[in-house]
């Protein structure tokens, strides 16, 4: 768990003689801090807070901070009101155990793709003009999406042959690069239209085919909720029992 730092003294000329503390938000094993000032008795605060947020593909995650790495994206502060920001300055820097290394300043940070994970920032550092400064960590979740084989059985066009009561046999290959995603991964299996939850399963038996074509289709979930799904597979069931068990 990251250690929250106390502001060494208060913002002079921002935020007066405020106390500030700062708060953490715990979502699915995750921290993003959150810079809180309580309202003084009779008297409205100044600045309200201050927030780490990350944006990809036009999408902003102010919970998970969780990005692709084949993709860019960007850190970002955010400051509420809006206009303090322009009196602050800020530091991203990456902390690995007693070592800090400054990587950029400035409201926003961009995470090239592929950047190696010591490259990305998980300490922000703000000033306000006086020189007052305070620390807040947080963490960027790097998370490969999980991929679907596309060798499967049955394959593309196969025919079966059975009737309504033959179980016939679905399986399918999923695999994800993140170690903790191992052994993790949902799976849903898609047979005519329907959808079938089948958890971590890779294979199951399934009967009740009628005469025809048919089709089906696999999704993978992480546990971060990226998915891979499979294009749609058709096959054909051949009743050569006649309607026999």
């Amino acid at each position: 768990m990251h250690k929250h730092h106390t502001p060494h003294k208060l913002f002079a000329g921002i935020l007066g003689r405020f106390r500030y503390i700062l708060g953490t938000v715990f979502a699915c094993m995750l921290f993003a801090g959150c810079l809180d000032i309580p309202d003084k008795p009779n008297t409205e605060s100044q600045l309200e807070s201050i927030d780490v947020v990350v944006l990809q593909a036009g999408k902003e995650d102010s919970t998970l901070l969780k990005i692709r790495p084949n993709d860019s994206s960007e850190v970002r502060v955010v400051v509420y009101p809006r206009q303090y920001r322009k009196q602050l300055s800020f530091q991203w820097s990456r902390v690995i155990g007693d070592s800090s290394y400054v990587l950029g300043e400035g409201s926003e940070y961009t995470i090239a793709p592929n950047t190696d994970r010591d490259k990305i920032p998980n300490e922000l550092q703000v000033m306000d003009e006086a020189g007052n400064s305070l620390k807040k960590d947080f963490e960027i979740f790097v998370n490969m999406e999980p991929i679907l084989s596309s060798t499967t059985i049955p394959a593309n066009e196969d025919t079966l042959y059975g009737n309504t009561h033959t179980a016939f046999l679905f399986k399918w290959k999923s695999y994800d690069n993140d170690s903790f995603d191992d052994g993790k991964l949902e799976h849903t299996l898609i047979i005519d239209g329907v959808y079938h939850p089948v958890g971590r399963l890779t294979e199951i038996r399934q009967s009740g085919f009628n005469e025809g074509q048919h089709s089906f289709q696999v999704i993978v979930f992480d546990t971060f909720g990226d998915s891979d799904t499979l294009a749609p597979m058709t096959f054909y069931v051949v009743d050569t029992l006649g309607g026999m068990q």
